[in-house]
């Protein structure tokens, strides 16, 4: 139906244009509530959903291959970075989530010409998950106002933030009982995620 009415020749351009607007705001609100849901979800102390051993340097790999078109066509470098397997014990779609939200976060902020990485390193006790770029970053306050949901940083001002990315990287992080940290990269911002080897 949407698609007929947009492409009808007896729509005016203005007419056609607003059609237009109204359905990006209805995918923007859909897009806002599916993320409320999942952050509640998150948050709501139930167990953690299909857990099963997930490697998260493959999990990150594959992101970042299905993301580097993008970020090659913004004028930016995407590159991963691993030392074999990292195996933790979680929900691969909700962690595929995470990593997507923090690579979409770096890929609308960072300007033309920057570098993005994607880290993964196996330690001990934890699978340490890092995501680090070299834009504009965040100030002290406004990193750890970041995870509050609707809240809207200097970096995070722009009129199509809904101010949940990050918010719902930290619930999924919680759910997964990770400790997350956002640091400066000197320039720019780094996320620091580190997973439980169990959870």
């Amino acid at each position: 139906m949407d698609a007929l009415l947009l492409h009808s020749p007896a729509l005016e351009p203005a007419v056609h244009e607003s059609i237009e607007s109204a359905l990006r705001e209805v995918d923007h609100l859909q897009r806002t509530l599916a993320t409320l849901l999942q952050i509640a979800l998150a948050e709501s102390g139930a167990p953690l959903a299909s857990p099963a051993s997930v490697d998260v340097s493959e999990l990150a790999c594959e992101l970042v291959e299905l993301f580097e078109p993008v970020a090659r066509e913004r004028g930016l470098t995407l590159v991963s970075k691993h030392e074999g397997a990292a195996v933790v014990h979680g929900n691969r779609q909700l962690l595929a989530q995470l990593i997507t939200n923090l690579i979409e976060n770096c890929l609308k902020y960072v300007p033309s010409g920057g570098a993005l990485e994607v880290g993964v390193q196996r330690f001990a006790d934890c699978v340490r998950l890092t995501v680090r770029d070299n834009g504009p970053g965040m100030v002290a306050d406004d990193r750890v106002r970041a995870v509050q949901p609707f809240v809207r940083v200097a970096q995070n001002g722009k009129p199509d933030s809904s101010g949940l990315g990050l918010s719902l990287v930290a619930a999924i992080a919680r759910l997964h009982r990770a400790r997350l940290a956002l640091e400066s990269n000197d320039p720019g911002l780094r996320v620091v995620i580190d997973l439980p080897l169990e959870t």
